[in-house]
């Protein structure tokens, strides 16, 4: 047999070189069980976060001891118990957010509505004040409001308080504008916690809020870019505070509400309504 030349062996030997190499791994790989793996050292991790960001500690710690038990099937070779564990764990996590996220929106309606109702109160003790002084021309108005705020507070179903809440919200701003007639609300400022503190600096914020309207009405002025920009501004920030608020962070909340507050007194003055302190 003729031997092979050297430029033949120069050419095939990489080629034989790199076969050795990869043929026993290309024999032995076993993608499955590699890629079960990551899945479920995914999972753990997502579920790690998870676990800080929602309050149910007993279910998160049956889907940890799933993924356990499916990391000892996975390391037995036996793929398929993996599998099947992996995916009652994804299920149950799955099923787990949902019921998390499910409460964690109906505190948040709740604190909403808690907001709200407050804000709503800390103004009406305001216009009593005021209505003593028209013999009570306001009463029933004001007995309209107090009812919507009980059955608010009342309401088992988040969603239908926060809807009670808003109606009372909307029929103190009528009364609000009827109200005023020159005359100027304040809010006591000696409230004995940030909360309360929050529901009045909210109410003041609403007030301003509620001017804006009939201040455009009754001055006859146009909503121009500058006057838009400003109102924006307001509702932006007040964005802003209710989401502090909802952290507890009622100093940044307040800080906010003062803001937007002053936005719309200058959106006022520039249509032209004299506004105190600007």
């Amino acid at each position: 047999m003729t031997k092979p030349s050297t430029y033949w062996m120069k050419k095939l030997l990489p080629g034989i070189v790199i076969a050795m190499l990869y043929s026993p791994l290309i024999a032995t790989a076993k993608p499955l069980p590699l890629l079960i793996n990551e899945k479920i050292h995914n999972l753990e991790a997502i579920l790690s976060h998870a676990a800080r960001k929602h309050d149910n500690e007993a279910e998160f710690a049956r889907i940890h001891h799933m993924l356990e038990e499916a990391e000892v099937a996975l390391k037995a070779e036996d793929t398929a118990t993996a599998e099947k564990l992996y995916s009652e764990a994804w299920e149950a996590y799955q099923a787990a957010v949902k019921t998390a996220q499910a409460q964690d929106h109906k505190e948040n309606r709740e604190k909403r509505v808690a907001a709200k109702t407050a804000s709503v109160k800390a103004l009406l003790k305001q216009i009593e004040e005021i209505d003593k002084g028209e013999e009570g021309k306001k009463s029933e108005q004001i007995e309209n409001v107090k009812s919507l705020l009980a059955q608010a507070e009342a309401a088992e179903d988040p969603a239908k308080a926060l809807t009670l809440a808003n109606q009372a919200y909307y029929m103190m701003k009528i009364l609000v504008k009827d109200v005023r007639h020159g005359k100027t609300l304040t809010l006591d400022r000696t409230s004995a916690t940030p909360a309360q503190k929050y529901a009045d600096e909210t109410a003041y914020n609403d007030m301003h809020f509620g001017l804006l309207d009939v201040a455009l009405e009754k001055l006859h002025a146009e909503a121009d870019a500058e006057y838009n920009n400003l109102v924006n501004n307001a509702k932006e920030l007040r964005h802003h505070a209710e989401e502090a608020a909802e952290h507890n962070d009622f100093e940044s909340a307040m800080s906010s509400l003062a803001l937007s507050t002053r936005e719309i007194k200058k959106a006022l003055k520039h249509i032209g309504l004299a506004v105190p302190g600007l």
